[in-house]
């Protein structure tokens, strides 16, 4: 690996750890703050709601100005990091408006915007997958989400001296401006920005612009060809085992909404918690999360199913929301009862995560008819987590989470039955396992299909002339082209990496590994591609040939 890729690596590590550490800050002591200018529940959850909702309507925007300015990332991460100090600025202005409308609106713009910022911070992914060695991705992402917990681990400390923070900052002699706990929050995420704006532009180097042309291209596909079409997508959607993967996927993000969102008012209304206690929870529930993934590869790697997995993850996430709504009460819960069924939480998404994307990748890829979808596919299974990410936490803060004047010895619940929508949805979802695995017939072994023999048989060597890679194309290799233009596309990756990840309000997770299914099945598309880049590569020292003679 080039020294220069190297640096610019180091650089993404201290982004991560810096990224997380202000995650542990700015989640805990949202509620704080919007109730310190006069918020309610309903505002905090339209403020969680409006981080994701800038990162998804900016991510296309990101991703197109990379890929039309010839892979270049310096501009488009400098407007990333100039969004984030906006919308940092306009969340500390909040605590110098009018308290209400003026104070909690302010608060809300300025997390949109930052989600805004956000979006161009996964740009990240985009780099890694463009310049590094697709063999060395996967240590790469193994690396970026070990050095995500270290950010979490700082985050109590820093939180610990932001809590300190109590001052007057004179602007005229008869005018301050007060700094808190709270708003100091954006002060300082202003200033991460900037600081990340300088390692960056310091050490971050551009991959050099992709030089190949697409394989459909290379063998004379007609690109258009190979685009999804509307039928094509609504009817993949059409199919059970890929219409599944999809429902899981959003009905677990709903499900850890939950918890994102719930965590910090319960906290402190039953236990008298600060941001600082908040903040520590959540550097114990990384632990977990870390051993809930090295768990999963360890079954992973002795071939444990995606059945299984799924069925183990759905049915400790269904105990966990039975305990979540029984054990929050005023008048029993502690810090044990209210930190298990977190600590379960976490330790569980890794089960179902990686499992389901292989179960969604199996669905998909064993089906050539629907070759031309796999990446708009992909796209929309990353999108049911946003999704979740939009209206979850204005459903949880409106019908889930009760205000605290109604809570009394009478009725000592922390939460509405609403909450029960956890246990309720993670039981439907093994019913729906169930049906995949043993009505539907799911084949669990399935990856590509083998390839018939007669069509072995027609396969020409790699060097023959070009005319027969034609012939290829209109044989049965037509298929394994689309698939992997699409599948080692830029666009792919970063959606494939995020759909490994869920987080509100500092309260995440990220997996980079996956089952050993999906990893046989990349290894084969893997294989796939440097057969097609050597044949063609042999196609066009033909064509020299005769273009000399």
């Amino acid at each position: 690996m080039e020294r220069s890729i190297q640096i610019s690596l180091a650089a993404f590590l201290l982004f991560i750890v810096l990224e997380n550490v202000i995650g542990t800050i700015t989640g805990p002591s949202l509620i704080f703050y919007i109730e310190s200018v006069g918020g309610s529940n309903e505002d905090y959850g339209l403020t969680t709601s409006s981080v994701c909702l800038g990162m998804t309507l900016m991510m296309f925007y990101f991703g197109k100005w990379v890929d039309s300015n010839g892979n270049k990332y310096q501009a488009p991460l400098r407007f990333a990091f100039i969004l984030g100090i906006i919308g940092s600025i306009i969340y500390f202005v909040a605590s110098i408006l009018p308290t209400g409308f003026w104070g909690v609106n302010a608060i809300l713009v300025g997390r949109f915007v930052q989600g805004m910022g956000a979006a161009g911070k996964t740009l990240a992914k985009s780099w890694i997958a463009t310049a590094i060695p697709y063999e060395q991705q996967k240590t790469v992402f193994a690396a970026l989400s070990m050095i995500s917990i270290v950010g979490q681990a700082i985050g109590p400390l820093m939180n610990t001296l932001v809590s300190e923070i109590h001052m007057e900052v004179p602007i005229t002699s008869s005018y301050s401006i007060p700094l808190n706990p709270y708003n100091s929050v954006g002060l300082l995420v202003a200033f991460n920005e900037v600081l990340l704006w300088v390692i960056i532009a310091l050490f971050l180097q551009d991959p050099p612009p992709k030089k190949e042309k697409s394989l459909s291209s290379a063998t004379g596909e007609d690109e258009r060809t190979t685009e999804a079409g509307m039928y094509d997508i609504l009817n993949a959607m059409t199919h059970f085992d890929i219409f599944f993967p999809l429902i899981q996927r959003f009905v677990t993000c709903m499900n850890f909404v939950l918890y994102g969102v719930v965590v910090s008012p319960v906290a402190a209304n039953m236990l008298n918690w600060s941001p600082v206690e908040i903040s520590k929870l959540s550097a114990v529930t990384s632990v977990f999360a870390f051993v809930g993934m090295g768990t999963t590869l360890v079954l992973s790697i002795i071939k444990t199913s995606d059945f299984v997995m799924i069925l183990v993850g759905n049915g400790i996430f269904a105990l966990a929301g039975i305990s979540t709504y029984l054990d929050w009460r005023a008048d029993t819960v502690t810090a044990i009862t209210f930190s298990i069924p977190l600590i379960l939480v976490t330790l569980v998404y890794p089960f179902t995560s990686p499992a389901n994307q292989s179960s969604f990748n199996k669905a998909v890829f064993s089906r050539p008819e629907i070759a031309g979808s796999i990446g708009v596919l992909q796209s929309i299974y990353t999108q049911a987590a946003t999704i979740a990410g939009i209206v979850g936490p204005p459903f949880v803060t409106s019908y889930v989470l009760r205000d605290p004047k109604d809570i009394s010895l009478s009725s000592p619940y922390a939460l509405s039955p609403w909450a029960l929508y956890v246990p309720i949805s993670s039981f439907l979802l093994i019913l729906g396992l169930l049906y995949e695995e043993f009505v539907f017939g799911k084949n669990e072994l399935g990856l590509l299909p083998d390839k018939p023999k007669e069509s072995a048989k027609d396969e020409a060597s790699p060097d023959e002339t070009s005319k027969l890679v034609a012939d290829k194309k209109r044989k049965s290799t037509r298929r394994s082209v689309v698939e992997i233009d699409q599948v080692f596309s830029r666009k792919y990756e970063v959606d494939r990496r995020m759909s490994s990840e869920i987080s509100i309000n500092g309260v995440g997770i990220v997996n980079p590994f996956e089952t050993a299914n999906d990893a046989e099945l990349m290894k084969k598309l893997s294989h796939d591609k440097r057969e097609w880049d050597h044949l063609l590569a042999l196609d066009e020292e033909m064509d020299d040939v005769e273009m000399e003679e």
